[in-house]
């Protein structure tokens, strides 16, 4: 594992416990649906929650990083994993976590529905 990869899961971990520190319920990590993955998967009350987590240095917008190609692919797998788990029903959303590491502390910037469903040619 690199050291990049390496920073990615202390990233993924540390978002996951500020969410679970808010009373959210992990319902899945890294979650493959095709060729896509779900970083996590919440669950916040009722409502379905899918999380982008994006570390990035101190001054750098992770929530930029989450263009529109990349929303798709979010939007695309919640679907997907929404039909395969039978919470078409239930409500949902996109938030993203962004992080910044300066080497000494990670600092969590937490985006509750940071982007709305993006539908796509052959979904939604």
């Amino acid at each position: 594992m690199s050291g990049s990869q390496g920073l990615g899961r202390i990233g993924e971990e540390t978002a996951l416990r500020y969410l679970e520190r808010k009373g959210y319920a992990c319902l899945g990590r890294n979650v493959r649906v095709g060729k896509d993955e779900l970083d996590l998967v919440m669950r916040d009350g009722m409502t379905t929650v899918f999380v982008e987590v994006k570390l990035r240095r101190p001054g750098v917008s992770g929530a930029e990083a989450v263009n529109r190609a990349k929303r798709r692919r979010i939007c695309r797998a919640a679907v997907v994993y929404m039909m395969n788990t039978g919470g078409v029903d239930r409500p949902a959303r996109f938030d993203v976590v962004e992080l910044a590491f300066d080497g000494v502390q990670m600092y969590v910037h937490h985006i509750p529905d940071a982007f709305p469903l993006e539908r796509g040619k052959t979904f939604v």
